[in-house]
């Protein structure tokens, strides 16, 4: 980083004192690992900063640019990798400063080159060039305060570069900030310097030139933080990306105040937007519920202090703007009606509550409630004329209710009340007649409500409900040892009925299935078998008799009937003879 012009000059006097002060410090750096850094420009050339960081070295400072050359070259590369690989990265501006405001004007120029890096460790002033040797140390001192402080005033941590001569002559007590000295020799001897440049002719690991090489004294490390508190002196500041912050900051889910000089605010505190509260211990901002001295408050979300009925949770509150926002209990009367506030939490009563061994009803704004009202997904109904909760039967049919006489809800869907089961549709109201519940229907009586199961006759048609579910049957049903057959609305059928292709025949007096009988119709005689199916196209013998029975089941008579191979010859009587291709009589089984 020293001048070209200085370089050249002082080459020859201390190259060999220089190789000799490495040499002598080679074995010292291994012990002094943590603090070893190294600074590059474009003149390093490409540098491997994963090879760096495995050699030892734990910070570099990068030449960002300056004033006659503009931003280095390398700049972007050397911080993105830098940092990628996890090396500590401060930055310099070579000066070429004459005045405070060039001092002032460089320093600005450095954050605006830096504004999309996170720099990580400080960013030193470089002021050494010859064109500057001629400053009086009055104003190189402020030249130095003045870039320092625009750079702190943006949260970062300044230091002045120099060497160890240019800083003797032009350096007066007045420096406020740290500095960095460059002298290679075999110590650093200007009292209280943070870090030491020891050598512009060092060797690392990943650099392809000769590269400058520095001893940290002071643990900036451990002073430039990622994120967090740091707690110096009597104030606490806060670190984000490495830089100190101001006005407000969110950390770990709190938030907190810093001022202008990065100090943490506590206690009470106003802005343009309101009033907060900081805690005494560690600053971060009240918000919610809050008990302060003997009193309780609330701030809200964005922390401010809070009056009037304020939600919080599930919970209301009154706070008396008043009173100095201090928490109201016990009644209160207010423009939409009365209130009650616990004496204890302070919470306003909502939904159900026990006063004085009555259950009452408070809506969400806390004011008593009447008549029907949803509470949690539940309908709960409450006496117009004094707000008590009601129980039990409620209305006459058809609008007839029940109400749980535990806790008071509407009763839906099936209830056992008094050994009779009864159905509440999905607004509370009691069914009755046919009803259809999921994928079934039930009967209930017209006249109470009360479920009915059996056989069930509305004067026309006659329906069966199981007695286990009260379940309407469909399809064959087995009844008491009995077939029926009901349609698909449940109906009842007799008669001829037609099931899976075959025909049966259910009594129209009983709706009994009838079984192993002739049956007379005004087509023609049929038979039904034991199974009761009708017989269809097929010969069979009834009580010894051999009969046959065509196509559309009716009983053969008085003519030959052929079926497969076999004639069968039918008298008046409908008795049958079998006879086969040959002329002779076979048997009819």
């Amino acid at each position: 980083m020293l001048s070209k012009y200085f370089t050249k000059s002082f080459r020859k006097s201390v190259m060999a004192l220089g190789l000799a002060a490495v040499m002598a410090l080679t074995p010292v750096s291994t012990a002094r690992a943590a603090v070893l850094g190294i600074d590059v420009s474009k003149y390093n050339g490409g540098i491997d900063w994963g090879s760096v960081a495995a050699s030892g070295v734990s910070y570099t400072f990068i030449k960002v640019g300056s004033t006659k050359s503009g931003v280095d070259p390398r700049f972007a590369e050397n911080i993105t990798n830098a940092q990628a690989c996890g090396v500590r990265t401060g930055v310099y501006i070579y000066s070429y400063a004459h005045s405070v405001e060039e001092a002032i004007n460089e320093a600005n120029l450095v954050l605006q080159w830096i504004e999309p890096y996170n720099v990580n460790f400080p960013i030193a002033f470089d002021i050494e060039d010859r064109s500057q040797a001629g400053i009086d140390p009055n104003t190189f001192t402020e030249m130095c305060n003045q870039f320092c402080d625009v750079i702190a005033s943006a949260g970062y941590t300044p230091i002045v570069y120099t060497y160890r001569n240019f800083f003797r002559a032009h350096v007066t007590p007045n420096l406020r900030y740290d500095y960095w000295i460059a002298q290679y020799a075999g110590a650093c001897d200007v009292p209280g310097h943070a870090i030491w440049q020891y050598s512009s002719n060092g060797s690392v690991a990943g650099v392809p030139s000769r590269v400058d090489m520095n001893w940290m004294n002071k643990d900036y490390a451990g002073l430039i933080l990622p994120v967090g508190f740091a707690k110096r002196g009597e104030f606490t500041y806060f670190y984000n990306n490495y830089r100190l912050q101001r006005g407000w900051v969110d950390y770990s889910g709190l938030r907190f105040h810093m001022d202008d000089a990065f100090h943490m605010n506590t206690g009470w505190f106003a802005d343009e937007a309101g009033t907060y509260y900081l805690s005494p211990e560690d600053g971060h901002a009240y918000v919610g519920l809050q008990q302060i001295d003997k009193d309780r408050y609330y701030f809200d979300e964005a922390y401010h202090v809070r009056n009037g009925l304020i939600t919080v949770g599930d919970f209301q509150y009154y706070f008396d703007g008043a009173n100095g926002c201090k928490m109201h209990t016990g009644w209160l009367g207010l423009e939409d009606g009365v209130r009650y506030f616990d004496p204890t939490s302070g919470a306003m009563l909502v939904g159900l509550n026990a006063i004085d061994k009555n259950a009452y009803l408070f809506n969400e704004k806390g004011l008593m409630q009447t008549a029907w009202q949803t509470i949690n997904g539940q309908k709960f109904y409450f006496n117009p004329a004094d707000g008590k909760m009601v129980h039990g039967f409620l209305g006459d049919l058809p609008n007839r209710y029940y109400l749980d006489p535990t806790d008071g809800h509407m009763v839906t869907g099936y209830a056992t009340i008094e050994k009779n089961n009864y159905f509440f549709n999905n607004d509370g109201l009691m069914q009755v007649g046919f009803v259809k519940i999921g994928d079934q229907t039930y009967y209930f009586d017209p006249a109470t409500g009360a479920q009915k199961t059996g056989f069930i006759g509305d004067g026309t048609n006659v329906y069966y409900f199981t007695p286990a579910g009260g379940q309407l049957v469909t399809g064959v049903q087995v009844i008491d040892g009995a077939t029926y057959y009901f349609d698909a609305t449940g109906k009842m059928q007799v008669g001829f009925q037609v099931i899976n292709g075959l025909t049966f025949y259910f009594d129209p007096a009983t709706g009994k299935l009838v079984t192993n009988t002739l049956l007379p119709t005004e087509a023609g005689t049929v038979y039904v078998a034991p199974d009761g199916h009708m017989v269809v196209n097929q010969a069979v013998v009834i009580n010894k008799v051999p009969c046959v029975f065509d196509e559309k089941g009716h009983m053969v008579i008085n003519r030959n009937y052929v079926i497969g191979n076999i004639t069968y010859v039918c008298n008046e009587a409908g008795v049958a003879v079998a006879v086969d291709p040959n002329g002779q009589i076979v048997p009819i089984q």
